[in-house]
Formats: structure tokens, sequence, C-alpha cells
């Protein structure tokens, strides 16, 4: 009984197994006849058969020869790429324009605030008066120098006056670059509020209220209305690049809002966006003799370093970083496989370095003294090469007579940038016509 039983289960399964292997074979055998079968065909008005797509292609080639001949040739369909430049000549007009209208604000603000008009104010006046410090140190020039430009600004949104900080009565990067008169020292404010008797007859203490941008929990950029703070000085602190002076733009108060936006134009259009910090950089600093000499040494020409070493050493004394820069230096001067000896431009931020590591170089290299002959003086040789966006940003180190010259390696920035974008941009901003 169960032998006929396991019979029956074994014959079914061959036939489920058969009926499925004839089903596919149909459908496969459907299926290649369909692709052979003959494509679409239309019938013309005189009964020939005709594939339609090829129809449609006749038809379009000639369209276009009779519109062809009638009309001249159409121009080529736009790129879908451009350049940097291309993408930014849309703009160049309008940006000149809100330059030259941030331009005339800074004029005016610094005619009315700035330090020789404060000055011949009355002592009550005078005493009403605020300020608006800005405190750099020589840690850095491009985050430092943001201090003092954001202070500046500032200035202008509160329509106070400014001061620039000194340490032991010296500028910041006072050795390369010179400040404009428009401004005040915190000695001579000091000095002023006595001599006007502001506390004596007015009540008015100077006290100076702090704002640290680098803490954000405590900062008042954004919720705080600073043109009603009644301390006479202001500091703006940690604000060591742009965004410090634009968190202004997303300032609670219209009335903050409103002035940050007068002077940095609208974020959220790109035509509405001035070079504010260069022109408040053309108006407040001015270059060196020596910088302005060591410009001109290198925009002069000449040949081209063949290898040019770049150590930020932060004041680090590290012998193994000198022995790397050393061995680097080995390294590259044997792979250029130069005929002559290489000449090496070493740049640093700490003038020992540079002391220290061109005895080294100088028996497989070439060196040369800054200025062929001029005594540029002693000096840590601040020098930029600026493009639209930066090329490069290094700090030259001159030792005295006695030693190598160690330049900047903005040489072959400069050179290829020559013409199109402003060069040593931090000291010699661009002029746009008036």
């Amino acid at each position: 009984m169960r032998y006929g039983i396991s019979r029956r289960k074994r014959s079914s399964v061959r036939w489920f197994l058969i009926l499925c292997a004839a089903f596919t074979f149909i459908s496969w055998l459907l299926l290649n006849l369909r692709s052979v079968d003959a494509p679409h065909l239309t019938t013309a008005a005189d009964g020939a058969m005709l594939d339609l797509p090829a129809q449609l292609a006749l038809r379009e080639l000639r369209d276009a020869f009779f519109s062809s001949s009638a009309q001249p040739p159409t121009k080529s369909p736009a790129k879908n790429c451009a350049t940097v430049e291309e993408m930014g000549k849309v703009f160049e007009g309008k940006i000149l324009k809100q330059t030259r209208r941030v331009r005339s604000i800074i004029q005016r603000h610094f005619s009315i605030n700035g330090a020789p008009r404060i000055r011949e104010l009355p002592p009550e006046q005078f005493c009403k008066h605020g300020f608006v410090i800005g405190k750099a140190s020589e840690a850095g020039f491009g985050n430092e120098m943001y201090k003092i430009l954001t202070a500046a600004a500032l200035s202008i949104m509160l329509n106070r006056s400014l001061i620039i900080g000194q340490t032991r009565g010296k500028y910041p990067f006072g050795d390369y670059i010179l400040y404009s008169n428009i401004t005040f020292t915190l000695r001579e404010v000091k000095h002023l509020w006595r001599q006007h008797g502001c506390v004596e007859n007015y009540g008015r203490h100077l006290v100076m209220r702090i704002d640290d941008f680098e803490k954000p929990a405590k900062t008042n950029a954004l919720c705080g209305n600073w043109r009603t703070w009644p301390q006479p000085i202001i500091w703006y602190q940690g604000t060591t690049d742009a965004v410090g002076a634009q968190f202004f733009l997303k300032n609670i108060h219209p009335d903050m809002r409103d002035a940050a936006t007068e002077l940095f134009g609208r974020p959220e259009s790109l035509q509405w966006r001035p070079n504010v910090f260069g022109e408040l950089m053309s108006i407040l600093i001015s270059p060196s003799k020596d910088v302005e000499e060591a410009v001109n040494w290198v925009l002069s020409g000449g040949r081209e370093p063949d290898i040019t070493l770049h150590m930020r050493m932060l004041m680090n004394r590290s012998i193994r970083a000198a022995q790397a820069a050393l061995y680097c230096l080995k390294q590259a001067t044997s792979n250029l496989q130069l005929g002559s000896r290489p000449r090496v431009v070493v740049v640093s931020d700490t003038p020992s370095f540079v002391k220290s590591i061109v005895p080294n170089i100088s028996g497989f290299s070439e060196s040369e003294r800054l200025g062929s002959g001029t005594q540029m003086g002693c000096f840590r040789g601040l020098l930029s090469c600026i493009s639209r966006k930066t090329c490069g940003y290094f700090w030259g180190t001159q030792t005295c007579r006695d030693y190598v010259r160690s330049v900047n390696s903005c040489t072959s920035c400069s050179k290829q940038y020559r013409g199109k974008f402003d060069i040593f941009k931090f000291f010699f901003p661009k002029q746009l016509p008036e």
C-alpha cells in the first residue's frame, strides 16, 4: 500500500516538472518570435511603406536644411562650466559700486569721529563720547589685524571713535606698518579724560565693557543692542577673522542689524558684498618704508628660487624640526638634479631659525642678501601675496647685515596674478576707479 502511494507521488512530481519545462520553453519561444517582428511601418500618401523613425529623421533634416538656408547660423550653446573669473564678471560692476558706497561711509565716519575732530570737542561733549578699542598682539598678522579691523567696523556701526591698543607704547606690527592719525591710543584717551574732568564734573568713569566672541554662551553679538550700551569703551575680544563683525547681520535688534547691513550689505545677495575690510585697511594703515622697499624688490623680477622652505615655527626652538627641514632640503636638491647649486629661499616667523639653518645649507645651495646692497634694517619682513583668494601668506625674516637674507616666497605668485588681482593687498589695497 505504501509502495503504491510513493509511486503515485513520484509520478505527480515528474509531470509537474515536465509542465514547468514546457511552459518555460513556450515562453522563451514567444519572446524570441516577438523580438524579430518587423518594425512599425506607416503608409505614405502614394502607398509606399516608410519606417516611422526614418520618416521623422528625414523631416528634421529637411527642416534644418531650409532654416539654415534662410537664416544665418545660430550661436553655439552656452558652456556648462566657467572659470572663477568668468563666474565673477556678472557681479563685478555692482560689487565695485557697493565698495565705493562703503568707502564713502568709512570716510564720512572717520571725518566725524576721527581723533583730530574729537580732540577739539568741548569737555561736556567729549565726556559723552564713546570709543571702541581693538587690541592685537604679534602672534600672526592675519588673525591679529582682523581684531583691529573688526573694532574699526564696530566703531562705524556704533558711531564711536576707534582706539588701537598699544603694548609697552608700541603699536602692533609697528615695525612693518604705519597707522593713520585718525585713531586714538588708550593712553591719550585716559589723558584727555582726566584733562576734561569727566569723573569730577560729569560723573562719568572711564570703564570698559568686554564681550568675548570666542565664548559663544556669553557673547552678545546676536542678542545685545550695543548701540544702547552706556560704557565709554567697548572691547569686542577674540575676533580673529571676518566672521565676528558679520555676526551683527543676524542680531535680533533692528538697530544693530540695520547698521551692519548698511556696512556689509545683504548677506543673501551676492551683489551686495562690498570689500569692507580692504577699504578699512586702506584708510587705517600703510606700509613702512622697509616693507615697501621689500615689496618693490620682489616685484622687480629676477631669478626665481628653485626651492622655498616655509617654516612656521611659532617661536619654537625645536632642534628636530631644523634637522627635518635640512633633510628635506637635501632630498629636494638631489631630486632636482640641477647643474649648478640651487637657489633656496627660507621663510620663517622665527628669526633665530633662519640664523641657525643658513650656515648648514650654504654648502649645497646659493643665497643672496635682500635688496642687493641696500640695507633693509633688521626686521621680520611681513609680506603677503593675495589674490581674490589667498595664493600664499608668508612671514619673511630679515636678519641683520651679517646673515643671509630670507625673502618671502610670493615671487612666483605675484607673477602669476600680476595685472589680474590685487597683489600685496594687505599693504596696497586696490584703488577702485572713482
